[in-house]
């Protein structure tokens, strides 16, 4: 980074970021935790440290910067974790449930990166947000197309 310090706002948007991820990570992190599926819950594990990745990267930026990073999520996140325990224990952890949870998480995610993207003008934050929303984008359309899939298969989810 250059001895030019992003602006404050910049930051702002950062910690956004950040926030976001750390929600992601968890709930990839509890998805895996209660699938049964051997395979969703490598793929979530996987998914889950690409999101603790984006965090640490993120963190490191923010230090840079001279700010103190965020330690949490938001708050509706908590809520979407909240939600996907609830529907987990009502529908059995199916596959299709925890999908559709996860690509709910995967929208949430992927819409926050498109509204902060086109605000940030330091071109190296930019650099990194862009290469973080390829990756989420990547990322929310394999949870979608698996969540289509598992659709097919059971058709009553």
């Amino acid at each position: 980074m250059s001895s030019n310090r992003p602006d404050s706002d910049t930051v702002n948007k950062l910690q956004d970021l950040l926030s976001v991820n750390i929600d992601s990570q968890k709930g990839f992190q509890e998805a895996a935790e209660t699938t049964t599926d051997l395979s969703l819950k490598q793929l979530f594990n996987e998914f889950g440290q690409n999101r603790a990745h984006n965090a640490a990267e993120l963190r490191q930026y923010i230090i840079s910067a001279g700010e103190k990073p965020t330690n949490s999520g938001s708050v509706s996140g908590a809520i979407h974790r909240w939600w996907i325990d609830a529907k987990q224990a009502l529908t059995g952890n199916d596959a299709a449930s925890v999908l559709t949870e996860a690509e709910r998480g995967e929208d949430s995610i992927k819409h926050t990166y498109e509204k902060v993207l086109p605000e940030i003008i330091d071109p190296h934050a930019r650099s990194v947000v862009e290469r973080q929303y390829r990756n989420v984008k990547d990322t929310h359309d394999r949870v979608r197309q698996l969540r289509d899939a598992s659709k097919i298969r059971n058709p009553r989810s």
